[in-house]
């Protein structure tokens, strides 16, 4: 899923003309829009992966089942090269099937709810006391995401509450705060928006990070600007450190015998229930108790009750199950074989997997219809392609780029020592789409300024349609940055914000009424000439300097070490 914050979208139109750029093929252009717009399978494509095949958490029978679909359907489509490539060890595999929530006192009433992925379901209904014993009661509490001060607070939540929690079910969320909306909850880009884009980030003047990263700002604007700035992997060994402390709650929680837990989100406005994870796809952390997520209104009416001291019950059922204990990633590749440099790579993707509240088409079954049908076309049109294009469906993004990251390494190199691979040499550049259903209105440069005219020149035929932003920024949170992270020109698109933020994004209403077909047809189209320019350039895309190896890790707080 990947993150980028309305700030992030700031540049400059122009039409400055670069003679090394290379002018856009008008001819081709125009066969590819009029594949795009006029024989359209895009939402043919999301029927299957969201209504049939959603949500597709990853490892998930769901998520098998797409991409197995996803292979045989570009197969059909004359790319006989597709195939699913395994990498690693997820871990467990889990799905659902219902869930069903109901306050028995002090009224009965129906509770809106999501199971959390990578808990346990219940053994048929369980009926308990509901207590309110956050982990942090202040939902905004800045110390969350220091994780030293996580882990001193885990330690005092044990020892203010063991004993105190056997068959309870728990209330581990602070009372979401609620504020009447003061923005619009649906946006596209207007022409002031895409007029000022293009000015650069002021220096940074403090050290960029620390390595191991041990604090971040909690506010998510501060947050996203430090991300600009580390390195991917560092960002992952973060999450990382977090999940290793959260199994430390959740192992005290199973020692404490709790009968359930459930929490809230503070995303949107409310009504939405927005779903991700409590337990750890690993084979090696703790399994939870059942765990649900509830609609923040319904929630904190509990709350409420209970700091009134008005005894609470509810009963649980939810049907959740781990399939499989070990499995295997698998990421869906395919390639359109190159002709005089077929050795040379020109790559797009998207991410296949998804949150399992709802059915995954924003996040990101929308990217992978938009890559699957930039494909389909380039296919259709039998263009001659000098360099080999490939397309990635990537598993595990959500979950820690996991997908992408070993492909990387896998094939091209480490980004951790910057040993690389031959394969390196030969790979010219990496499009990623994965921000909704909006239409695409330009590219983030991930500050290779040796690109923007490039960028620039391509996006000319579509100025049309609304594309012409060329962000001299750096995008991170999803899958390009595995590519960049080891130096190769890694670019992901720009696209209207429509609703993904407010109701679509991880929620139990990501599902295709969200979705815009004629802004997916339009982002094909963009992506298809995208492509196929980057294939036929005289060069290589132009590359920054390599990024250094990661320095090695300074040592743990004694608190953190596991």
């Amino acid at each position: 899923m990947r993150l980028s914050p309305v700030f992030f979208v700031t540049a400059l139109l122009t039409s400055t003309t670069v003679s090394s750029a290379g002018e856009a093929s008008l001819s081709v252009v125009s066969r590819i829009k009029d594949q795009a717009f006029n024989h359209s399978r895009v939402m043919e494509y999301m029927h299957h992966l969201a209504d049939e095949n959603g949500p597709r958490l990853a490892a998930s029978p769901g998520y098998q089942r797409a991409a197995q679909w996803a292979v045989d359907t570009l197969s059909k489509d004359g790319i006989e090269s597709a195939r699913i490539e395994k990498f690693g060890d997820f871990g467990r595999s889990w799905t659902w099937s219902g869930i069903s929530v109901q306050m028995i006192e002090p009224q009965a009433t129906t509770l809106n709810a999501v199971p959390l992925a990578w808990s346990s379901g219940t053994d048929g209904l369980i009926t308990a006391p509901v207590v309110f014993a956050p982990l942090w009661e202040n939902p905004r509490d800045t110390a969350q995401t220091d994780l030293v001060k996580l882990a001193e607070r885990i330690d005092a939540y044990k020892n203010q509450y063991a004993g105190k929690l056997k068959d309870k079910i728990v209330l581990l969320s602070g009372k979401r705060p609620f504020k009447l909306p003061s923005e619009p909850e649906t946006q596209r880009w207007s022409a002031d928006d895409l007029n000022g884009m293009m000015s650069a980030r002021d220096p940074r003047t403090e050290d960029l990070y620390e390595w191991p990263l041990l604090k971040v700002p909690f506010k998510t604007a501060d947050r996203w600007l430090m991300y600009e700035m580390i390195p991917a992997e560092i960002q992952s060994d973060y999450s990382d450190r977090t999940a290793r402390l959260m199994n430390r709650l959740i192992e005290f929680l199973n020692k404490e015998q709790v009968a359930a837990v459930a929490m809230t989100n503070t995303e949107g406005n409310g009504a939405v229930i927005f779903a991700e994870s409590f337990g750890s796809n690993l084979a090696s952390g703790p399994i939870p108790a059942a765990a649900v997520q509830l609609m923040p209104e319904h929630y904190n009416r509990l709350v409420r009750l209970v700091q009134r001291k008005v005894p609470v019950s509810l009963s649980i059922k939810v049907d959740a199950t781990f399939p499989e204990l070990n499995a295997k990633g698998k990421n869906v590749i395919a390639d359109l074989p190159g002709g005089s440099k077929r050795r040379e790579v020109v790559m797009m993707g998207a991410h296949l997997d998804s949150w399992h509240g709802g059915t995954g088409a924003t996040d990101n079954a929308a990217g992978v219809a938009v890559v699957m049908e930039a494909m389909r076309i380039l296919k259709t049109l039998d263009l001659e392609l000098d360099r080999t294009v490939r397309l990635g469906l990537w598993d595990a993004e959500e979950v820690g780029h996991l997908g992408s990251r070993a492909y990387v390494k896998e094939h091209l190199g480490d980004p951790r020592t910057m040993k690389l691979k031959s394969a390196h040499e030969t790979f010219s550049v990496y499009f990623n789409i994965d921000t909704g259903s909006g239409k695409t209105r330009g590219i983030l440069t991930q500050g290779n300024d040796m690109v923007k005219p490039i960028f620039i020149e391509l996006m000319k035929p579509f100025e049309e349609h609304g594309i012409s932003a060329a962000v001299p920024r750096n995008d991170w949170g999803t899958d390009h940055q595995a590519f960049d992270a080891v130096g190769l020109p890694s670019f992901n698109l720009l696209q209207d914000q429509l609703d993904y933020w407010s109701h679509t994004h991880h929620s139990n209403v990501d599902t295709v009424d969200h979705i815009v077909p004629q802004d997916l047809m339009v982002s094909a189209a963009f992506m298809a000439s995208l492509v196929y320019h980057a294939a036929i350039r005289d060069e290589l895309m132009p590359r920054e300097p390599l990024p250094p190896p990661l320095p090695k890790p300074q040592p743990l707080p004694e608190i953190l070490q596991d």
